[in-house]
């Protein structure tokens, strides 16, 4: 087995089937999927359980473990030389494996990184979107990603401290040790998330782990001199700039204009985060 594909799953039982069919349909076929199930209680494991395939091998997780954890158990038990990162409620093209193999045969690369389409290549997306895409390369997003196994190790695996941007981080550490490719020919396709406004203010809780990356491994993206998020951060001292947003983002249903007074609780809650990360860590940022 030269191949692995690791799933971490969680309640994704309207996804899963089409996830898996679409990686079981590959162009190459001698892979193994390793999923780790992280405390689901939908019908996700019977909808697993019925597909009759051996390379399919299913970990339930005897207690939440969240995102990193579970992905760190899903490496420790790949067999395979070449990890392929996929999401659970995700499809992939039917060339994937054999697209990112082409790149990860090659001496100098250390991984591949693929492209995100969210819903499809001509969706055009509202404000209310969880928009999770990765058009053009360089955001690592573990919806699409490919690295040798070895260099994973090497690296110590996904950082467990982390709630969110874990596998931004691991990609940053990775680069040290080689090349990560990007190739637009590894398709996946994400699908639509519309956002209700309890789930955009609680999205705000992840912004304090860029200041774990901006301590580890210099990160410097979305910040200007000392000040993460600018834009935002001035948005708090004068709240009519939220209304931009009317002249930014596409406007279609309620739901859009449902979540745009949200947009200022979500400012507020994005900088406290910062400041509390900050002040855990002992880093300057604003």
């Amino acid at each position: 087995m030269k191949t692995s594909v690791i799933l971490c799953v969680r309640n994704v039982e309207k996804y899963i089937s089409n996830c898996i069919k679409s990686i079981l349909n590959q162009t190459f076929n001698d892979f193994e999927i390793v999923i780790i199930d992280d405390m689901s209680d939908d019908s996700t494991k019977t909808i697993i359980e019925n597909f009759d395939d051996k390379r399919i091998r299913y970990y339930g997780n005897q207690k939440w473990l969240g995102i990193p954890r579970s992905r760190n158990r899903g490496v420790k038990y790949a067999a395979g030389d070449y990890i392929f990162f996929t999401d659970g409620d995700c499809t992939v093209s039917k060339n994937w494996i054999e697209e990112g193999l082409s790149y990860l045969k090659d001496p100098n690369c250390v991984g591949v990184e693929g492209k995100i389409y969210y819903v499809s290549r001509d969706f055009e997306s509202t404000f209310s979107d969880c928009i999770m895409e990765n058009k053009n390369g360089g955001n690592f997003m573990t919806g699409n990603m490919a690295y040798k196994k070895r260099v994973i190790e090497d690296v110590g695996g996904f950082d467990e401290s982390l709630t969110y941007f874990e596998d931004r981080d691991i990609a940053l550490r990775i680069m040290k040790y080689g090349k990560i490719f990007f190739n637009p020919k590894m398709i996946v396709y994400h699908p639509r998330v519309t956002l209700t406004p309890k789930r955009y203010v609680e999205t705000a809780t992840r912004t304090g782990n860029r200041v774990h990356l901006f301590k580890k491994n210099g990160e410097k993206k979305f910040l200007l001199w000392r000040i993460l998020f600018p834009v935002n951060l001035i948005k708090i001292f004068f709240p009519p700039l939220i209304f931009s947003s009317l002249f930014f983002k596409k406007f279609k249903n309620s739901n859009d204009f449902k979540l745009l007074p949200f947009t200022y609780i979500y400012v507020i809650c994005e900088r406290l985060n910062i400041w509390k990360e900050c002040a855990r860590t002992r880093v300057f940022l604003i």
